[in-house]
């Protein structure tokens, strides 16, 4: 509700990095009254960085984990202040972002409670967010209590842990772990010296991978594809050459050529930056581990200049796809998340040097397989899609996450909507503003950070999420 200042009453459902930067947003600009975060899990102890282990380090860079959008070094500024030498580039675990997080909370909860902004946090679950005929909204809570809103933020990130078919008639049995997180609940309930299966070969089985080699366990990693994500230094946010803005505002989103056009304009600036041609920046080896020695070697001889316009890039790709239906960004993303989404979510040098060298041990093996089917009795007993059989004393997986399911009714938006039910999603316009069914107008609802992939599928860094809810509460201003 809008109190008799004119300021906004404001509920931010999520107390990860989108969650908190609005919070911080809304007070530095002083356009409300009263925030209210809800999240049952605390301030900054999202999936993304909850972590308690040094080995899982942040995939970007310092210089892009920012809560400040006019302030680029203020994580950096913060690690510093706690006696780490660390330079912009630098990879850090990612346990440091969740405490970065809680302490900017705090020393912005003050300064709001100093500018009479009065706050709350609720340890509980926001389940919908209910239409009041007369203006404003009501969040309902899974305690059973409510709260009152002029305006809703929704920053919950990704939904449930996705599971392959085969996993599904096993859920809950011994020795099988459904999420890595937190890992360190999954790692110290690993029998000694056993035999894991991961599926998956992206980021979270990477993380698994790491943990269960440096425990001295021994791994295959599995996936349809049997590819790793590449190999960076850094994920820096100035891109040092000029991009043909026009030629990338005018790609046709629904095109089959749209990959080829876009390759070809990403090609012409990454030789930009040292000369170089994108095919000696990159390696096509068919193989996971061959593959990762070659792209480890080429990091490590500086020789990924792709890394230095990857940014800029995003941010293009971003405003392109905001600008396009639900039905043409889903066809770009199909046309083109292949190819490009190693790069985009590629491992840090360190890592990379880390799962070669449990390769060359023997300890870790990735291959390009699905599980036609598990069976559990003493270990789990695996038959592949090719007809071979295997054996493993645990399977983790980590396949990724769902999204989050919204369904929206001409007067509610329920956040927590039934897996097994249909849906009637919402639209998300480009200033990430909620339609709701049959609706004239949008709603002050927002969504923020990963929650916002109905209008902006590729938002996934901390820099963008912390754009977006400046962005939005900048908006509060005007309004």
């Amino acid at each position: 509700m809008v109190n008799a200042t004119g300021k906004r009453e404001v509920v931010i459902v999520g107390g990860g990095v989108a969650g908190i930067a609005a919070f911080v947003s809304a007070v530095r600009n002083r356009s409300v009254s009263r925030i209210d975060i809800v999240d049952p899990r605390g301030i900054g102890n999202g999936i993304a960085f909850a972590t308690t282990e040094p080995a899982l380090l942040c995939n970007t860079s310092v210089e892009t984990m920012s809560l400040l959008d006019d302030d680029p070094y203020d994580f950096l500024h913060y690690l510093r202040a706690q006696a780490m030498t660390v330079s912009p580039d630098a990879f850090v675990p990612r346990f440091l972002v969740s405490r970065y997080l809680a302490d900017r909370y705090s020393h912005y909860r003050m300064l709001a409670r100093d500018a009479d902004v009065g706050h709350r946090h609720f340890r509980a679950t926001a389940r919908t967010i209910e239409k009041h005929p007369a203006g404003g909204y009501r969040v309902l809570l899974d305690d059973g209590t409510s709260l009152q809103a002029s305006d809703v933020v929704i920053c919950t990130g990704s939904g449930a842990p996705f599971l392959p078919d085969a996993l599904r008639s096993h859920i809950g049995a011994p020795a099988l772990f459904e999420c890595l997180y937190p890992e360190r609940r999954v790692i110290e309930h690993l029998p000694a010296s056993c035999r894991v299966l991961v599926l998956g070969s992206r980021l979270s089985a990477v993380d698994a991978a790491l943990l269960a080699c440096g425990a001295g366990h021994s791994v295959v990693m599995a996936s349809p594809s049997g590819r790793l994500p590449a190999v960076r230094t850094a994920t820096p946010r100035q891109c040092p050459v000029e991009i043909d803005e026009a030629a990338i505002a005018r790609l046709d989103l629904s095109s089959p050529l749209l990959y080829r056009r876009l390759l070809r304009q990403v090609a012409r600036s990454a030789e930009g930056v040292a000369g170089r041609p994108l095919r000696s920046q990159i390696d096509r080896s068919t193989y996971a581990a061959e593959r990762l020695a070659r792209e480890t070697g080429l990091a490590r001889n500086g020789a990924t200049d792709w890394q230095n316009i990857l940014v800029r890039y995003m941010d293009l790709a971003e405003q392109l796809l905001r600008g396009g239906t639900l039905e043409t960004r889903n066809r770009a993303l199909s046309n083109c998340a292949t190819a490009v989404g190693r790069y985009l979510f590629a491992l840090p040098l360190e890592t990379a040097e880390k799962l070669l060298r449990y390769m060359s041990e023997g300890r870790l093996q990735v291959k390009p397989a699905v599980p036609e089917r598990l069976r559990r009795d003493e270990r789990w007993r695996v038959e592949w899609t090719s007809g071979a059989l295997d054996s493993f004393d645990v399977v983790i997986c980590a396949t990724g996450f769902q999204r989050q399911r919204f369904h929206a009714t001409h007067d509610s938006l329920a956040l927590t909507a039934d897996p097994l039910l249909p849906v009637t999603a919402p639209r998300v316009s480009q200033d990430l503003r909620v339609w709701l069914p049959e609706a004239s107008d949008p709603e002050r609802i927002w969504t923020a950070g990963i929650a916002s992939y109905l209008a902006a599928p590729m938002v996934n860094a901390v820099y963008q999420s912390v754009r977006q809810a400046t962005e939005i509460t900048g908006a509060w201003r005007f309004s």
